[in-house]
């Protein structure tokens, strides 16, 4: 069964013992002419993550962008997102973050091709994409709508492995200037996933820096971004050094989650 009024994606993964799974997020792309990201070059950086993902994740069954796709939201900004895609025949999906506009940008990637469905079905999992954005601001909140939307899906499948995707993390990262806009109204996310024993994990992107806790035998995983990092448990913004990245995710049918982040080797301020 799947949640009332959604749709869902099935992906046929290519290998039978896992589901492959590749998160990109924060690729912070930017219209031409626009100010930059700290002096960063987000396509350039985009682009080399694309060719490593093309070149050494053959075996990707879905690659999911969590959020801030674009540094401000323009119809140029994402096609220009879409184009740097396109050499990727793996299924895409998008979810927005808090530097996106969802209308938008489900409008520009959906004409590309891209998905914007909120659920996705391979094997025995369920992937569910949250939209946490709360508008004008840089923190974000799960509606009621969302709530329930994440706690039909839930009741609805009962026999899958849930896997939880949004762009706002959950919970504090030890780090006061990206605390000050994490998900608002966390404890709310968890009243809900807590009534369930089938979510196996989280995963987010905002904070450009790995995270990773167990919670109630749920794993929870930040992840890098694409473009530049920020450096942990700092109270100020800093940046740090290490290089862009995304993170691979191995989905078993029973259950288990194996993850990884991949950074790029070799690579300066792009």
């Amino acid at each position: 069964m799947i949640a009332a009024n959604e749709t869902i994606t099935d992906i046929i993964s290519t290998n039978p013992d896992t589901i492959n799974v590749i998160q990109i997020t924060d690729t912070h792309i930017l219209d031409e002419g626009a100010p930059s990201f700290s002096d960063y070059d987000t396509s350039a950086s985009l682009i080399k993550v694309v060719k490593e993902i093309k070149e050494n994740e053959s075996d990707a069954d879905l690659i999911l962008l969590t959020g801030d796709l674009v540094h401000e939201s323009t119809k140029t900004s994402y096609q220009k997102l879409a184009d740097h895609l396109s050499v990727l025949t793996t299924p895409i999906l998008c979810l927005p973050g808090n530097h996106d506009d969802p209308v938008l940008m489900n409008y520009i990637m959906g004409a590309n091709g891209f998905d914007t469905d909120k659920l996705i079905r391979s094997g025995r999992w369920l992937i569910i994409l949250l939209n946490s954005c709360l508008t004008g601001e840089h923190s974000g909140e799960l509606s009621n709508t969302e709530l329930e939307f994440l706690r039909t899906s839930l009741e609805s499948n009962p026999d899958s492995h849930c896997l939880i995707a949004l762009h706002h993390p959950p919970l504090l990262i030890n780090s006061a200037w990206m605390d000050s806009m994490v998900l608002i109204n966390a404890e709310e996310i968890f009243s809900v996933v807590d009534d369930f024993d089938h979510v196996r994990a989280i995963i987010w992107g905002h904070i450009h820096q790995e995270f990773k806790l167990d919670r109630n035998n749920v794993k929870l995983l930040g992840t890098p971004s694409t473009c530049l990092q920020f450096k942990p448990e700092s109270d100020v913004f800093a940046i740090d050094k290490k290089p862009p990245a995304y993170r691979k995710l191995m989905l078993k049918p029973d259950g288990s989650v194996k993850s990884k982040v991949i950074y790029l080797s070799n690579t300066n301020n792009v």
